[in-house]
This record gives C-alpha cells, sequence and structure tokens, in this order.
C-alpha cells in the first residue's frame, strides 16, 4: 500500500522534471540560435487583419503579425493615399496583436482598401468590400443581439419540443423512425458545421493554425460530452436510472450539442449584422428559425420510449441547452468576432453533433435499428428535411 502511495506521489515529479528539461533546451537554443548566422534573406514580414470597425469618419483595423520575424508598422495607404494614424503598437514581435486608428471620410457601401507599409517597405493590403457603420457596443444593441438569438435558437427549439405528446402514442417501429430522423438531422448540422469550421479555419492568421483549432474543439466537445453522459446516468433524474432515464439522458446530450452548433449560428448573424450586412442578417434569422424547428423534435425523440413523463423543468431545461447559446453567439459575432475563435466554436459543434449522434446510434436495437425500413426512411428524411430547410440559408 505504501509503495503504492509513493508511485502515484512520484508521477507529478517526473513529469514536472521532463517539462523542466524541455523548458531548458527550448531555452538554451533560443539564446545560442546557429541558424540566425545561416539567415541572408531578408524578414518574412506577414500581417493579419483581424477586425475592422468603422464609426463616423474613422476607421478601426486591428492586427496581428502572423509571422515569424518582428515587423514594424511604418505607414498607412488608404484608397492609395497616404494617411496620418495612431497605432497602439508600431514593433509588433510574433503573435502580437495592434489597432491602428484614424480619421478617414469613408462612403458607406464604398470599398476601402487599407495597405500597411513596413519599415523594409514591404506593403501589405487589406480590402473591405463594402464599408458600413458598425453597430455600438450599447445597452442597447447587446439587447437586440439577445432578443435575436432568442428567435432564433430558444423559441424554435422550444415549439419542436411540443412534439413529445405525438411521440409517446406512437409504437416502437415509428419511434425508431423519429430516432433515426434525429440522427439524419444531426449528420447533416455535422456535415454543415465542419465546412463552415474549416473555412473559418482559412481566414484564421497562419500562425495561429484555425484547423488545428478546430480539432482541439472537436476533440474537447466529444469529451466534455462523454463525461456529461457518464454524469447523467449515475444521477438520478426524476425518473429512476434505468432503461427509462436513459431516453432522458440521450436528450440532454443532444440538446447540448445542438446548443454548441446553434452558438455558431448566432455568431454567423451577429458578425453578419456587425459587418453591415443588415439585409443578409435578417435573411440568416428567419431561415435559421425555421430550420430549428424541427431541432427541437429531435432532442424530445429519444424520450419517447420512456415509461413516464419527465417534469415540465427537464423540458424547460432542455429549451435553455440547446437555444440559449444562440444568444451567446450572435453577442461574440457582433461584439467580438475573431476567425480564431470562431474556428474554435465551430469545431466544438461538430464534435458534439459526432458524439450525439454516436450516442443516439449504439443506443437504438431490434425493431428501432437503423437497418429496419422506417428508421432507414427516417434517417433519410432527416436528411432531406434539413437539406430544404437549409437552403433558406444559404
Amino acid at each position: 500500500m505504501a509503495t503504492s502511495v509513493r508511485n502515484r506521489k512520484s508521477v507529478p515529479i517526473a513529469i514536472g522534471f521532463v517539462l523542466l528539461l524541455v523548458t531548458a533546451a527550448v531555452g538554451l537554443f533560443k539564446i545560442f540560435d546557429a541558424t540566425v548566422s545561416l539567415r541572408e534573406s531578408p524578414p518574412v514580414e506577414t500581417l493579419a487583419f483581424e477586425r475592422t470597425v468603422f464609426d463616423e469618419g474613422t476607421i478601426e483595423v486591428q492586427v496581428r503579425n502572423d509571422g515569424p520575424d518582428e515587423v514594424i508598422v511604418a505607414q498607412l495607404l488608404v484608397n492609395d493615399s497616404y494617411w496620418n494614424f495612431e497605432v497602439t503598437d508600431r514593433e509588433l514581435s510574433r503573435l502580437e496583436t495592434a489597432t491602428i486608428s484614424l480619421e478617414y471620410p469613408w462612403e458607406e457601401g464604398l470599398p476601402v482598401v487599407m495597405s500597411v507599409v513596413t519599415a523594409t517597405g514591404i506593403t501589405i493590403t487589406h480590402v473591405v468590400e463594402a464599408a458600413t457603420l458598425t453597430p455600438d457596443a450599447d445597452a442597447s444593441t447587446f439587447v437586440t443581439y439577445a432578443l435575436l438569438g432568442l428567435y432564433i435558437g430558444v423559441i424554435p427549439v422550444v415549439f419542436g419540443l411540443f412534439s413529445f405528446p405525438l411521440l409517446k402514442r406512437i409504437s416502437k417501429p415509428w419511434l425508431g423512425f423519429f430516432l433515426a430522423l434525429t440522427i439524419g438531422l444531426l449528420v447533416f448540422l455535422f456535415i454543415d458545421t465542419v465546412v463552415e469550421g474549416l473555412e473559418l479555419a482559412g481566414e484564421t492568421a497562419g500562425s495561429l493554425d484555425g484547423v488545428g483549432l478546430f480539432v482541439i474543439g472537436a476533440l474537447l466537445a466529444v469529451s466534455g460530452l462523454m463525461y456529461l453522459e457518464d454524469f447523467l446516468g449515475r444521477r438520478k433524474s426524476g425518473v429512476s436510472t434505468s432503461t427509462a432515464s436513459r431516453g432522458l439522458v440521450l436528450a440532454y446530450l443532444i440538446a447540448a450539442g445542438i446548443g454548441l452548433h446553434n452558438l455558431g449560428e448566432g455568431l454567423a448573424v451577429g458578425s453578419a449584422i456587425a459587418a453591415g450586412e443588415v439585409a443578409l442578417g435578417t435573411f440568416l434569422v428567419i431561415g435559421f428559425a425555421l430550420h430549428n424547428t424541427t431541432e427541437g423534435l429531435a432532442i424530445v425523440a429519444p424520450m419517447g420510449g420512456e415509461q413516464g413523463r419527465p417534469s415540465l423543468w427537464h423540458f424547460a431545461g432542455l429549451g435553455a441547452v440547446a437555444g440559449a447559446p444562440t444568444i451567446l453567439g450572435a453577442w461574440i459575432g457582433g461584439f467580438l468576432f475573431a476567425p480564431a475563435w470562431a474556428a474554435l466554436m465551430f469545431g466544438l459543434a461538430a464534435g458534439a453533433v459526432a458524439q450525439v449522434v454516436w450516442a443516439i446510434g449504439s443506443s437504438m436495437r431490434g425493431e428501432m435499428s437503423l437497418s429496419r425500413g422506417l428508421p432507414t426512411l427516417g434517417f433519410l428524411t432527416g436528411l432531406v428535411v434539413m437539406y430544404g430547410t437549409g437552403l433558406l440559408v444559404a
């Protein structure tokens, strides 16, 4: 017993010692870097333009050093003319950010071409296709984004939850149809999320590795939902922790997965409106609202075979878990949008949806197996329904 305790105590010491050696090795390499003498080529200077804010007569843009070498901001060209500007830090080391601000009489709807000239004479250009006023981060805008998230995510999901009484009255084969329908819905969401996430990863500063952030988010979501499934399975959920409560556990897992996906939808709407694409933002709101009504059905489908009815508090909780993240996403998209954060969030959404699909599929056996006629039809129906409603936000 004493030996076992000593072994457990020695593990963190060994890990700490290895980390110390690695840190020391990296530090020594940085101090005595022999490769410096081999570099005769000019420095590699790169800037990533992460966020542009237009106010009355002013422009503010956040830049990040996306290359291995230091970048010194020397001059600024706007639409081929030099302009006076202020910058929070002219000398940017690797991954460091700075905010450039200037007074400029930009015009609504017209393009703005900004070019940063570095101290070595390299020109790095950023193009805004159509300048438009960025919404102020005040209480009114904050509430507006929250209401949009409520309309996109919470209300449609709650409407979908009303299908629960119908699911209580159907036979097992038809319950299998609706569970398979849920898988079809989620598989489509997964594909959609992966595509959008990888697009955002491509827009992320190269040094931040957008694809890596996407993958990290996906793995975090999978491990988090696996823990959540185990945690919920060990708790008494109003019904006993038997086969009857399995449906409720799955419902919460689906709600969590859909909630992370809706976080991305809110992000899309918030960033579209913040970028001045109000017409697109309005179209996305309507489309996502219709799109998300089917998600409520997906959440309650696993509970159709339970003996009792979960309390109303569970339905309220399911609606909040699935819908409320849309509000958070709208706030982030409207006030703090950056491709790197977006790639991470869409990774979380993709991983969550994939884990939920696995959990539902592994629970479908016998008459509800995906190899049976009605479940197969349900799966295909889910794909078609999501494709049809997805056309509204394409």
